[in-house]
């Protein structure tokens, strides 16, 4: 994990965690915000409609200090509606988000925000997470430490784990939120439209304990469903080309890439299924 930067002067941000039925996972994620220098402004936990009593675990533990946690509470409808329920209730210029079974590393929200305050231009900043690499993140490190990501690359692949990005509220508020009803692979139609909008940084470093250990894409979560996430995402990239954000070659070779990366993962899930 590398060392946080010289710290910004004001840390104007609110953090969003929605939890369905994860009320444990959540509370070690809400430490992991507390422990940030300097905290955040808040800390919006949206409790997605969970059956197991999280948003009672979560008010019970005494967290203590800054930031302050709220609880709000919403009947079930995915992580993207949880998330825009979040940036509804969010009361300052900037907005993160964290997964309930993810958790930041110490000097993640500092780090963005130096970056952020140095660049205006900036409307996302997202970083890497501690995922088993691919081969494209094996070649991410050799390249530079800040690296731009447009909307052809976003299209190709998501650059961006919802967990390690802070935004501008005023690009919410240009771009609109996440597709409420998507389930699957929504936060690449938000990404790709903000990297539309205005510049999106990848920071080219590990912040972000992801899953705390659980395995990567098709093995866990939501994205277990291969096809549902594979229609997601296909309807991403079909979106991006009717509002004139790509041509129609981009779109045409990014649909095809991307059904190749879905044969690739099936026969990589029967693989581990004979194991």
């Amino acid at each position: 994990m590398p060392t946080a930067s010289a710290l910004p002067d004001c840390a104007d941000v609110s953090v969003v965690i929605p939890v369905f039925n994860s009320g444990r996972d959540a509370i070690a994620a809400i430490r992991s915000v507390q422990a940030q220098v300097p905290p955040p402004r808040e800390i919006i936990v949206v409790d997605d409609g969970s059956t197991d009593g999280s948003a009672a675990a979560i008010a019970s533990a005494a967290f203590g200090g800054a930031p302050p946690v709220r609880i709000v509470s919403i009947p079930n409808g995915g992580a993207a509606s949880a998330r825009n329920t979040g940036i509804a209730h969010a009361a300052s210029a900037c907005v993160a988000f964290l997964d309930s079974d993810d958790a930041w590393f110490p000097g993640k929200l500092a780090r963005q925000l130096a970056v952020l305050e140095r660049r205006p231009d900036v409307g996302l900043i997202g970083t890497r997470t501690t995922m088993a690499a691919t081969l494209v993140d094996r070649h991410l490190d050799t390249l530079a430490p800040e690296l731009e990501i447009t909307v052809r690359a976003q299209l190709f692949k998501n650059f961006f784990q919802t967990s390690t990005v802070v935004i501008r509220r005023s690009v919410l508020d240009e771009v609109g939120l996440f597709p409420a009803g998507q389930r699957h692979a929504e936060e690449g139609d938000l990404f790709i439209r903000i990297a539309a909008h205005s510049r999106c940084v990848l920071l080219n470093e590990v912040w972000v304990d992801y899953g705390r250990g659980k395995g990567g894409f098709g093995i866990a979560g939501l994205s277990a469903n291969l096809w549902a996430m594979e229609r997601g995402e296909l309807a991403n990239i079909r979106r991006a080309w009717r509002r004139a954000d790509c041509s129609f070659a981009v779109f045409a070779s990014a649909t095809i890439f991307s059904l190749a990366k879905f044969a690739r993962r099936l026969v990589v899930r029967s693989f581990r299924g004979r194991a």
